[in-house]
């Protein structure tokens, strides 16, 4: 489904990602972790065009998508959850949700899909009208994941989604993920620092160390490995 290929990204001089290759299939979840300045985010910025590669391809679903702008890349399907979660915090939550749909013209689907969201996460149902930026830090997580979903994407970016939050919210965030991949057949890449959670709900994982791929396995041999349990799980 989505393919980087010795993918190298700078920062005007500075290079942040070293011949990264990823591929991902279709309804897979895939993790990527590693230390804070890894290249994790940058990652997720290349595919997007917001940081475009220098050098490398990116494909998805067969077609490059290197050199198109951020929208474009977003109308072939491709959402992404920023860290951060950056909703729009004047906004209600219901405008908020509706901004994730504003590629959409299929006013049915889109009803479906915002009763969907209320129904993963009920909270936003009750707080439909009040204004994003009034929410707690998990709840604009929640609302941050609802609206990338409401593009209906076939890849879901996530980037970050357990920072700053209760262990209590981190479960039930992992928990949705998972629900999102099987009931919507999204396919997802997960970027996060928490590389316990996001390996159990993994197909496979990657390793980022300085802007480069250094492992890759299943997520259950990477919870196994002896040098991901000391570098990222304390074990």
């Amino acid at each position: 489904m989505l393919e980087l290929k010795n993918i190298e990204t700078f920062y005007g001089n500075i290079q942040a990602l070293r011949d990264i290759s990823i591929h991902i299939e279709k309804r897979e979840i895939i993790s990527l972790i590693g230390a804070n300045g890894a290249g994790k985010t940058t990652t997720l910025m290349s595919i997007c065009g917001l940081v475009p590669a220098r050098f490398g391809k990116i494909t998805f679903m067969g077609e490059p998508i290197n050199g198109l702008s951020p929208d474009k890349i977003v109308s072939f399907g491709i959402s992404q959850v920023p860290e951060g979660r950056r909703i729009f915090p004047q906004l209600t939550v219901l405008e908020n949700l509706d901004m994730g749909a504003y590629l959409r013209n299929d006013k049915s689907q889109i009803n479906e899909d915002l009763e969907y969201v209320y129904e993963l996460f009920p909270i936003l149902a009750e707080r439909r009208h009040q204004q994003g930026g009034t929410l707690s830090g998990g709840e604009q997580q929640m609302l941050a994941i609802s609206r990338a979903i409401m593009a209906r994407p076939r890849l879901l970016l996530l980037d970050e989604p357990s920072l700053g939050l209760a262990p209590l919210v981190v479960k039930q965030i992992f928990g949705i993920i998972k629900k999102i991949n099987s009931e919507q057949k999204t396919t997802i890449f997960l970027v996060e620092q928490n590389a316990y959670q996001a390996l159990k709900v993994s197909n496979r994982g990657y390793v980022m160390e300085n802007g480069c791929i250094t492992m890759t396995d299943t997520g259950a041999n990477l919870l196994k490995n002896p040098d991901v349990k000391q570098a990222y799980l304390g074990i």
